[in-house]
């Protein structure tokens, strides 16, 4: 039983391990440098004895037990007894079962380095095992997603499809910005880091109590009220003298009252007649009621029949050829002003904007820009004042919330009339190449898709200036005008010298079909063909008028025809291949201040003169009179515009009026662009068989 004991103590147990040298397999396992003492017995985990130390128990109560009864024998007797025989057969026992364990140990840990003793019993399954997780290493795994793709790769066409979306956005935005941004290479200076640590003062706080009392407050009430009956009756927000407070003031006095103050009712009004919501509702309140009044004019300005006028009625109107007055735009701001320039809002063409400005050097003062809407011809939806005389203005092709405008001190202004504010958003300076005379013109010229709109301006310095707004107002210098000779000179005369060499610009346009083209019309009476690619001289030079050129503009169905109006008292339509008038038109013995193309008909335009007629031209009908004539006086009208959505001019005066007309007996049917261009050149043709008939 003992043998057995041992037996189990040493397989039971926890398992041995034995380390062995991989190359030699020498046992090279660590030993204890603890020498257990025999007498002691170690326990496990559980209070139960470990199998070496029940060996080693076992053995020395074997040992005493053995030397006792061998020492008991031995005094009797010194022959050997049964028992002696039983403990040496015992040892051999136990020496041959350890010599079997050891030779088991050896067999079984000739292939492997690390080996247990043997495998748990099946009774030790079902005990309690403890499991301690810990956290193992963390392995960092380079990942670098690769740049390229092979030509089997499944994705190669997505890859590809990506690329390219990125290059032409590239490309594009290169075009786009050609005027922002150059290339240039550079390095960049990455400057050493430091972390440093600062410390603050924490911020001082102080608790303050205020305490009132309730005869305070009683005697600030009886206060305010002796101060209000002194006062007498007061204003309610609508400006009626009331003597008995409203329902809904008393109700915000006695709120007020039992939070320990009271609100002022006229402050209150103040602020209600401030906010933007009132007056926004007052402003479509006046919309309802002036359309109410203006309801038929309106209809008339839309082409649309009036139902208080019969249609046969309408009829015999609109064949005698006539110009109907619909109503005055004025406000009490544009009365006593004169109207120099007008534009229509390209998106939305019942905007219109006109400027006020004196031309006369000696009536200077403020400008005004007002911005009259077919919604409410009563008063304007926008007004912006300018420190000078408004002496031109034109809305962007593009962005249509710009608006150029020329003062007559040399200022160009650019303003974005998103913002009731008039503060222009861009202006020139001396500093970047202001004008130092009028500016009589102010022209969007469009660049293309790839570029953004340029604005051009001509002045009587005799410069005309081309703006770039990537960086501010940046101007450079399209061409600077310069006196031409107009006369041959005499046998045996003197010429006079020029005191200036320079040309007064008065006007300017740019061909509708090539940008690079334009006209400019000069104080001397010359015209000009000029080229954006040319700054030093003239492609061509039209002479023929003797007087400053105040207007010319291209035919918008035919690019190789222009009008030309002066101090002459003479309209001109010219052929750019020729250096003379195709036709020289005349109604009345004083200037032409402005001529306007219809934008519906080739031979159709208005003019105004300086002695009160407003003129609408058709040469397809007559080259010597106008087909309607209407006289203004005593105002004298200054400019005038088409509208470009119905059959409506409208005309301002040096009185602050801008007059809407309705024209009717006049050819407004649709026709293609090239029937518009053949009309015209019929015209012509019809002209030049009169001249060679009367010739």
């Amino acid at each position: 039983t003992r043998s057995r004991r041992n037996s189990a103590g040493v397989g039971g147990g926890g398992h041995a391990i034995i380390v062995r040298d991989p190359e030699t397999q020498l046992d090279v396992t660590p030993v204890s440098l603890l020498e257990v003492q025999p007498s002691v017995m170690q326990g496990d985990d559980g209070g139960r004895q470990s199998p070496k130390s029940r060996e080693s128990g076992s053995n020395l109560m074997d040992s005493q037990s053995s030397t006792g009864i061998k020492s008991g024998w031995s005094s009797g007797s010194q022959t050997p007894s049964k028992a002696d025989s039983d403990m040496s057969d015992r040892d051999e026992e136990e020496e041959e079962e350890r010599r079997k364990k050891e030779e088991e140990k050896k067999r079984r840990m000739v292939a492997v380095t690390l080996v247990q003793d043997e495998a748990p019993k099946p009774a030790d399954v079902h005990k309690e095992v403890q499991v301690l997780l810990t956290e193992s290493d963390t392995f960092f795994l380079l990942d670098i997603p690769s740049t390229c793709a092979a030509d089997d790769d499944p994705d190669v066409e997505r890859i590809k499809a990506a690329n390219k979306v990125y290059t032409d956005a590239v490309e594009l935005r290169i075009k786009e910005g050609a005027d922002k941004f150059a290339d240039h290479n550079i390095q960049t200076l990455n400057f050493a880091s430091k972390t440093k640590e600062a410390q603050a003062t924490p911020a001082q706080t102080h608790d303050v109590g205020v305490d009132v009392t309730n005869y305070e407050i009683h005697d600030a009430i009886l206060e305010l009220r002796k101060g209000e009956d002194a006062a007498g009756a007061g204003d309610d927000i609508l400006g009626t003298n009331t003597k008995k407070k409203t329902t809904t003031t008393d109700a915000l006095n006695d709120l007020s009252q039992l939070s320990g103050g009271r609100v002022d009712a006229a402050k209150l009004g103040e602020a209600t007649l401030a906010s933007a919501e009132f007056r926004h509702a007052l402003k479509s309140m006046e919309r309802i009621v002036v359309q109410n009044i203006y309801h038929e004019q309106q209809m008339l300005y839309r082409s649309m029949m009036s139902p208080v006028v019969p249609a046969e009625q309408a009829l015999v109107n609109a064949q005698r050829g006539r110009m109907d007055v619909l109503w005055t735009y004025e406000c009490d701001l544009s009365r006593g002003r004169n109207v120099s320039c007008m534009a229509w809002n390209n998106l939305n063409p019942d905007l219109l904007a006109v400027g006020y400005g004196e031309f006369d050097f000696s009536k200077q003062g403020d400008g005004l820009v007002l911005f009259w809407s077919l919604k409410n011809p009563e008063y304007p939806e926008r007004v912006y004042r300018t420190e000078s005389s408004v002496t031109s203005l034109a809305f962007a092709q593009k962005s249509f919330n710009l608006l150029a405008v020329g003062l007559y001190d040399g200022t160009v202004a650019v303003y974005d009339v998103r913002k009731e504010e008039g503060k222009p958003v861009l202006e020139s300076s001396y500093n970047g190449g202001k004008h130092s005379d009028s500016v009589w013109e102010v022209r969007w010229v469009d660049k293309g898709a790839e570029r953004a709109e340029a604005l051009v301006s001509v002045s009587s310095d005799g410069r005309v200036t081309q703006w770039s707004m990537s960086k501010g107002l940046e101007c450079t210098d399209l061409i600077k005008l310069k006196r031409v000779s107009t006369h041959k000179k005499a046998v045996n005369t003197k010429n006079e010298a020029f005191i200036s060499r320079m040309a007064s610009g008065m006007c300017a346009d740019f061909n509708p079909k090539d940008t690079s083209i334009y006209l400019c019309g000069t104080e001397e009476g010359s015209i000009h063909r000029c080229s954006v690619s040319y700054n030093e001289q003239y492609l061509d030079s039209y002479l023929g008028h003797s007087g400053p050129v105040y207007k010319v503009v291209w035919s918008p169905f035919q690019p190789t025809s222009f009008l030309s109006c002066s101090a002459d008292w003479s309209i001109r339509l010219w052929w750019q291949e020729s250096e003379t008038a195709a036709l020289t038109m005349q109604s009345s013995a004083d200037y032409v201040s402005d001529i306007q193309w219809s934008p519906n008909v080739s031979t159709i335009f208005a003019s105004v003169t300086g002695d009160g007629h407003v003129c609408i031209w058709d040469m397809s009908i007559s080259t010597l009179d106008p087909i309607v004539h209407e006289k203004i006086l005593p105002r004298k009208p200054t400019c005038i515009r088409f509208s470009p959505n119905t059959d409506v001019v409208v005309a301002g005066d040096d009185s602050g009026r801008v007059t809407v007309y309705r024209v009717s007996g006049i050819d407004n049917k649709k026709y293609t662009h090239e029937e518009q261009v053949a009309r015209l050149d019929r015209a012509l043709a019809a002209k030049d068989a009169d001249a060679a008939e009367a010739q």
